[in-house]
Formats: structure tokens, sequence, C-alpha cells
């Protein structure tokens, strides 16, 4: 699925949604059901790595801030 690293999470979300409706439907057939359910297994792969890449980012901004905890009057302490 080399599209859905294209698009954001948000969108990736709305269509596993939309897949997990497609799968409740009582009239789908075993084939579409599987087929449907193996696409949203990649879909959540890549929404893992998604997530795993903005985890990254962040623990990277912290490291680089080095920020410090407020005391009890809101100052850094550094002042």
């Amino acid at each position: 699925m080399e599209e859905t690293n294209k698009t954001t999470l948000e969108e990736d979300f709305k269509k596993l949604e939309s897949l997990l409706k497609e799968m409740e439907r009582e009239d789908i057939g075993i084939e579409d059901a599987f087929a449907k359910y193996a696409e949203g297994m990649q879909l959540i792969k890549t929404c893992n790595e998604k997530i795993d890449r903005v985890e990254k980012k962040v623990m990277q901004l912290s490291d680089d801030l080095k920020l410090t905890p407020l005391d009890e009057n809101g100052t850094s302490g550094e002042e």
C-alpha cells in the first residue's frame, strides 16, 4: 500500500473506520471481508510506523531543548 505513506494519520484512521463499517455489513462475502481485513492490517502497520516516527521526533525535540520542570512558583529555577 504505497499510497498510505502519502496520507495523514487522520486520513488513514478514516479509511480504517470505513473498512470496519464495510466488514460489518451482513451481505459481505468471505473473500471481500478477508481482502478488507488484509488491507486494514496493512494500514494499521503503516499507522504504527507513522506514530513511531512522530514519537522519535518528539523525543529528539525534548532532548534538544532540555526542558526543566517548573517549580511551585511557576519558574524554571534557572533565573
